[in-house]
């Protein structure tokens, strides 16, 4: 009965009871090829070999617009050839310090209001690691090596990096004031403090002319730090003072073979040109193993200030000489760059051994893109558009070949030529003239432009050799020897030469056979204008005289106006043997010919004495004339 009751609870009939049977029914028959489909698929995942998930690397964002309020925070100073030891700095410790531009040139001092800037995205091709402490080593390296050192693509990366908007007219502005000699007036600020080196007090005299000065402007976070380069020591750019270094170095770095081949006023530093317009670069880099001290205190002045700022972006400028040394930093660093009136300096780039990235060409730097350089620059400066070279120019007058044409990154170029009727000249260089005349009068900044296909010095070859040759510069001593003759002084100089009468001393005896032809006249009674106009009587006869003449000196005691001398000759007595007989006969009142006839010798009639002489020379009046009567008209 028990188990009766147990099967007849088992078969309910309750329909509850039975919709739920089916239902698990159901769900039991759907879950099974479900689970055998995942078991087959497992078990395919399990025979195929284990393959690492793809990691996509995250993208950062490009940095937003954003502006700026720059305070200046300290000022640098690195020597370079008087001083090349000396780095010192001071701090602008004062936040309500007035900041001043320096007096020069016409121009007074000028107050500086806030530096606002503006700054944007720029793409820039950099090295991963790009400390000075790794990165000075690779181009000290590159110098003695003669050649860049070529790094892996993985070395290298394009970054997104905050710069300044060069199409803002405040921010290139600002910029030009920061790269001017500006000097902070508020009493109490700090001294200056060494930064390298101790450097020797007693020689502390006149250091601030020598030597590349920086200053270092900051935003209201710290977030964005300004280097401002200010060359200090270069005649032909900035001032007064040059020295032989400075021309040693530019003329390397700036001209196309050494100097060479130019205007003799050029300062020749090598002596690599092997013909005409053909140079050794081989040779050139060679002699560019000596330390550019700008670009090493530029170097340094830029290590210490990211010691300083780590976290920090860092911007550079400069004018001239700082400018071109601005664009070396970012070429080595890899940090926004923006210059006003820099020397081409692609050609020097080429040459200092900077980093170049793979599929760049090392000798031509200005091809290389997404440098993040700008180069600002106006049409009347011959610096900036490279033709500062030719013989009369100031820059070769001061022995500098800057013969140099491409900037490296892009160029934004004021037309002032076009624009205003500017002519070239060297006095629009300045940074005050670029401030005041060029960035103030333009109401919009001009476009920046790549121009890869700038090539310096056309007109030379270029060739790269095995480092075998050889330059030897021989000193060649020339003796010249000179004879000098003793001559007596001149008593009677005149316009051309000396008046006085020859002296003539001679020994020897010649016999001479000559036929001559002597014509003797009383007083002349027609004179012309060339001579007596009066009818002469001639005879010859061949005579043979031995004659020794005898030494006469005399003095010219009438001059000539312009040349000659107008007194009576004087000769010494003369031995004269006559073999054949010499007839002279006196005119008759017509021309006849007389034979000769047996005579004595008889010595020369006196010769006529003039005693009135017209201003050209011709005798107006001879001695022993009838002075003729005028009529009276």
């Amino acid at each position: 009965m028990l188990l009766r009751r147990k099967e007849a609870s088992a078969t309910c009939t309750s329909a509850g009871r039975v919709t739920a049977q089916l239902l698990l029914s159901f769900l039991a028959l759907s879950a099974s090829p479900i689970s055998a489909a995942a078991n087959a698929r497992h078990g395919a995942q399990v025979s195929l070999p284990h393959e690492p998930a793809l990691v996509i690397p995250l993208i950062p964002e490009p940095p937003a617009p954003a502006e700026h309020t720059f305070t200046l925070r300290h000022i640098y100073h690195h020597g370079t050839y008087k001083h090349p030891q000396l780095h010192r700095k001071k701090d602008v410790v004062h936040p309500d310090a007035q900041l001043w531009l320096a007096a020069e040139d016409g121009f007074e001092a000028q107050r500086i209001g806030p530096l606002r800037a503006r700054s944007n995205s720029h793409r820039i091709q950099r090295l991963v690691d790009r400390r000075p402490s790794v990165v000075d080593p690779m181009v000290a390296q590159a110098r003695q090596r003669g050649f860049v050192s070529v790094l892996s693509s993985s070395a290298w990366t394009i970054d997104e990096v905050p710069g300044p908007n060069v199409t803002d007219k405040d921010t290139i502005l600002s910029l030009a004031l920061m790269a001017a000699n500006a000097y902070v007036a508020k009493p109490g600020d700090a001294d200056w403090e060494e930064v390298g080196a101790p450097f020797n007090r007693s020689a502390d005299f006149g250091w601030e002319g020598d030597g590349l000065r920086g200053h270092v402007f900051a935003d209201e976070t710290n977030s964005t730090i300004v280097i401002g380069l200010k060359g200090t020591s270069v005649a032909v750019f900035d001032g007064d003072g040059t020295t032989t270094n400075d021309k040693i170095n530019d003329n390397l770095f700036f001209s196309c073979c050494c100097a060479q081949q130019g205007p003799w006023t050029w300062h020749q530093v090598c002596d690599c040109a092997t013909g005409t317009y053909a140079c050794n670069n081989t040779c050139v880099t060679q002699a560019l193993r000596d330390e550019n001290r700008y670009y090493q205190a530029a170097r340094e002045l830029y290590a210490n200030v990211t010691e300083l700022y780590p976290n920090s972006h860092v911007w550079v400028t400069g004018h001239s000489l700082g400018g071109a040394v601005s664009s070396f930093i970012g070429l080595t660093y890899g940090v926004p760059v923006v210059t006003f009136q820099a020397v081409p300096e692609a050609l020097a780039a080429g040459r200092l051994g900077l980093p170049v990235p793979p599929g760049a060409d090392p000798d031509a730097p200005q091809t290389r893109e997404y440098t993040g350089t700008f180069h600002f620059g106006h049409t009347a400066d011959p610096i900036y558009i490279g033709t500062c070279n030719g013989a009369t120019a100031s820059c070769s007058f001061g022995g500098y070949a800057l013969e140099t044409a491409c900037h490296t990154g892009l160029e934004c170029v004021y037309d002032t030529v076009g624009d205003k009727g500017w002519r070239v000249g060297i006095g629009t260089h300045k940074i005050r003239s670029v401030i005041n005349d060029v960035i103030l009068k333009y109401d919009t900044v001009p476009e920046c432009k790549y121009t890869p296909e700038c090539r310096d010095c056309g007109n030379w070859k270029m060739y790269e050799s095995n480092g075998t040759e050889t330059t030897t510069t021989a000193s060649t001593s020339t003796s010249t020897a000179k004879s000098r003759t003793r001559t007596e002084t001149c008593k009677t100089p005149g316009w051309w030469g000396c008046l006085d009468e020859t002296t003539t001393t001679t020994g020897t005896q010649t016999s001479v056979t000559t036929t001559t032809t002597t014509t003797s006249t009383t007083t002349c009674h027609t004179p012309g204008w060339f001579g007596c106009k009066d009818k002469t009587t001639t005879t010859t006869s061949p005579t043979v005289t031995s004659t020794t003449p005898t030494a006469t000196s005399t003095t010219c005691e009438t001059p000539g106006r312009f040349w000659g001398c107008y007194d009576e000759t004087t000769s010494g007595p003369i031995s004269t043997t006559t073999q054949e007989i010499q007839t002279i006969t006196p005119p008759p009142s017509m021309p006849t010919s007389t034979p000769p006839s047996p005579a004595p010798t008889q010595e020369p009639p006196e010769k006529p004495r003039c005693i009135d002489r017209a201003w050209y020379g011709m005798c107006r009046e001879w001695e022993g004339d009838v002075p003729k009567l005028k009529e009276d008209m």
